[in-house]
């Protein structure tokens, strides 16, 4: 094997390189194991963040509010407004629609008002379709439980429960297989 000042210029260059890389490899070898345990954390991370595409009915939901901020000369941006996650514990994903985060520059969110933004939520129906099971606008909104039981709780502004619109009322919800049951 010739030695290497008697190689081409290229494979000189080469093998400079990879005797660069090996040396690189034994400082950078102590670093491999957390950096890839940490990517293996952050992976489901990504997956929730990104969720599959929304069914038909939900598409056309979010389609329809894009359209109203377009319509008021607005630029949309529905990014963040869909989620998924198996809320009523059924062993399928539902659909949050949470209007409060669709963005429309240029204009005010046309889902929101003086009683809070638009929230839809769309359960599982088992096969290959998921139904509307809650809309309204609400300020907040959260998920927890009840005696083991999914529950929401939603705060609206108050002119539902007979108050001024500046204070607010509170509802909760137990999230069945296929529907929304008021409690309380």
């Amino acid at each position: 094997m010739p030695r290497p000042s008697q190689l081409p210029a290229p494979r000189q260059a080469l093998r400079r390189r990879v005797r660069l890389t090996a040396r690189h490899l034994i400082l950078i070898r102590p670093l491999l194991l957390p950096l890839t345990v940490f990517v293996i954390l952050l992976a489901p991370l990504h997956n929730v963040a990104r969720a599959a595409e929304p069914p038909d009915n939900i598409a056309e939901a979010l389609n329809t509010a894009a359209q109203y901020c377009r319509d008021s000369d607005g630029q949309p941006n529905t990014e963040a407004v869909l989620s998924t996650e198996d809320i009523n514990k059924d062993g399928g994903e539902d659909w949050i629609a949470d209007y409060s985060k669709l963005k429309c520059e240029g204009s005010v969110n046309p889902m929101c008002g003086s009683g809070g933004c638009a929230l839809e939520i769309y359960f599982w129906d088992g096969a290959a379709s998921w139904d509307l099971v809650f809309e309204d606008l609400v300020r907040k909104f959260s998920f927890g439980k009840k005696a083991g039981k999914p529950l929401m709780t939603v705060i609206t502004s108050g002119d539902p429960c007979n108050k001024s619109s500046a204070e607010t009322c509170t509802y909760k919800y137990l999230l069945e297989s296929d529907t929304v049951v008021p409690v309380e």
